[in-house]
């Protein structure tokens, strides 16, 4: 069996991409591969269970002596305290190299990987395919990365010149396909079209439907401007209901004014909202199996992995009008009734609203929350075809499709 080094620039598990990172490692040991891990974790925070043994695990830990700042992240809004790319001093960035460096090496030299899969396209990718170009390289875009390419000019050409090399790339749809290939400059046969996947040991719809009248709404990720949570609560109390009849639950975490900003705005809500902070991938099942609607209010995403979730749990959804998810879940599912999407604001260069559009845009949000509980009144079910077309959306089924490149 093939020996498979997984890298990744950010703590695994509190984002998008490190929940990636760990399916692919429960689903690579579900089928015999020995793997082994690169990542980055805070000081005091590094003995989480990966299902990785001891002996291939390679932390680079930050908030230390040899690497005195946070994690470096690859959104500028983490669930935890991060530096920002665009903040990175020479001095840092030299310091972040050396400690990857060592990991990557370390790995390479311990562990003699046949095949590494590397996070993201962008420094770390770049970095490991110099460190290792005679070991096959598969990177995966996750799209915040293409977010910090378009940010950050300054390493654009170091950035390009590694992950040029890179012997694969997997995309999560069809227009992420197209973006790196125009802003990369690599060959689209280079570039795999997989998509992301739900735990469907964790994520299935409930046995029994709810019996309580409330409605429930739920939007789970990070507290922050760009997930459009501020929006999302704007456009909640925006619609004609009694406060005993509607209920928002948001799950996640932020830091810094955006998440104080929008703690203020739920005090001050006519409408109940409640948090719930972070919850493990087990217990933000188990709530979406308590829950009727997912709101994804979010002003730019790659995919949404909790989207897929969401709807493997039987939720209905309203969700922004990503491009990618749209092409993603195919006109079947979309035309389904069970997903509600609602146009995007425009936005600048760096995905951020312009304010002249955020009111439009919370009116949309607000109608495309009504049609939804509509058509929750109305007795709205899942068929068996649509049903079918999400569980083909799982992790194994994910897998299976990464591991033909192997």
């Amino acid at each position: 069996m093939k020996k498979i080094l997984h890298i990744i620039s950010q703590y695994p598990g509190k984002t998008g991409s490190g929940i990636y990172l760990k399916e692919l490692i429960r689903e690579g040991n579900k089928k015999g591969y020995t793997q082994g891990l690169v990542a980055a974790f805070s000081k005091g925070e590094e003995n989480i269970d990966l299902n990785i043994s001891n002996k291939f695990f390679y932390p680079v830990l930050f908030n230390t002596e040899r690497m005195p700042f946070p994690i470096v992240g690859m959104s500028d809004v983490m669930p935890y305290e991060t530096t920002k790319y665009d903040d990175m001093t020479s001095e840092m960035l030299d310091k972040w190299k050396r400690g990857f460096t060592e990991a990557i090496k370390k790995g390479v030299d311990d562990f003699k990987p046949d095949i590494i899969i590397s996070h993201h396209l962008w420094l770390l990718t770049s970095l490991t395919k110099k460190i290792a170009p005679d070991i096959k390289v598969i990177s995966i875009c996750h799209g915040t990365d293409i977010v910090q390419f378009q940010k950050c000019p300054q390493y654009r050409q170091y950035v390009v010149e590694g992950c040029g090399q890179v012997d694969l790339i997997l995309s999560l749809n069809q227009e992420q396909r197209e973006i790196i290939h125009n802003l990369y400059s690599i060959p689209k046969e280079k570039i795999a079209i997989i998509g992301g996947g739900y735990n469907d040991d964790i994520f299935y719809p409930p046995t029994e439907k709810l019996k309580d009248n409330r409605i429930r709404l739920i939007y789970a990720g990070k507290i922050s401007f760009s997930k459009g949570v501020l929006s999302l609560i704007k456009a909640y109390n925006m619609m004609d209901v009694d406060r005993d009849e509607i209920e928002l639950l948001i799950v996640g975490s932020g830091i810094g004014e955006e998440e104080k900003a929008i703690r203020e705005a739920s005090d001050n809500s006519r409408l109940k909202v409640k948090f719930l902070g972070e919850l493990s991938q087990e217990k933000l099942g188990q709530m979406f199996r308590q829950n009727h609607i997912f709101i994804l209010p979010s002003f730019y995403e790659g995919l949404s992995l909790v989207t897929i979730e969401a709807l493997a749990s039987g939720l209905m959804v309203v969700a922004t009008a990503i491009p990618g998810l749209k092409s993603f879940l195919g006109d079947e599912i979309n035309n389904s009734g069970i997903i509600q999407y609602v146009d995007l604001p425009k936005v600048d260069g760096l995905n951020i609203p312009l304010k002249e559009e955020l009111f439009l845009y919370e009116r949309r949000l607000k109608e495309g929350m009504e049609r939804q509980i509509k058509r929750l009144k109305q007795g709205y079910a899942m068929n068996e075809n649509i049903k079918s077309k999400i569980d083909k959306l799982s992790w194994s089924n994910i897998y299976n499709k990464i591991e033909k490149y192997f």
